[in-house]
């Protein structure tokens, strides 16, 4: 996995900084342990979520599946080299037009996904690797996948909500 320097701020697509965007607009949070059982804890959270405020199939689908790559590679890989206590927390925003935020909050190893370049198309099906595409899934569903570094925290911000 590569490791990236702090950047600058993220935004959202249109420029909106990413604080300004998610201030005073939290819905819900949920605290996970750093387990794969705890995966299917946050999908379900987060599943109720979307009843409970009525999102749209496509947010939902987005944002579930999204949440589910981005904790699988949380809990698979960032705490591995590390002597740390594992923190992960997940937070839930409602944003203007209809949108949504889910922030994944956790004191794992620094990784921006969003420096991982598209995986290689495979010539055949038996060049093909398993795994790889989680990050490229997000990106095709989601309207925004931002990335900060904040003290020791990884902050992973997943924007859905584009009409149907």
């Amino acid at each position: 996995m590569r490791r990236s320097p702090r950047r600058a701020p993220p935004a959202a697509r249109d420029g909106t900084p990413m604080s300004a965007l998610l201030a005073e607009s939290l819905i819900s949070s949920l605290n996970v342990d750093a387990r794969i059982d705890d995966i299917t804890k946050a999908t379900g959270w987060l599943g109720a979520l979307a009843e409970d405020e009525g999102w749209s199939q496509a947010t939902r689908f987005a944002l579930e599946l999204s949440l589910e790559e981005a904790l699988t590679n949380v809990v698979s890989y960032g705490f591995q080299d590390s002597t740390a206590v594992p923190r992960i927390r997940i937070e839930c925003y409602r944003l203007p037009e209809g949108r949504v935020a889910v922030r994944l909050i956790d004191n794992g190893m620094a990784f921006d996904p969003t420096t991982i370049s598209e995986p290689v198309v495979p010539a055949s099906i038996e060049d093909a690797k398993i795994g790889g595409h989680g990050v490229q899934l997000m990106r095709n569903f989601l309207e925004t996948l931002a990335y900060a570094r904040e003290g020791d925290e990884n902050h992973l911000t997943l924007i859905a909500g584009k009409p149907d």
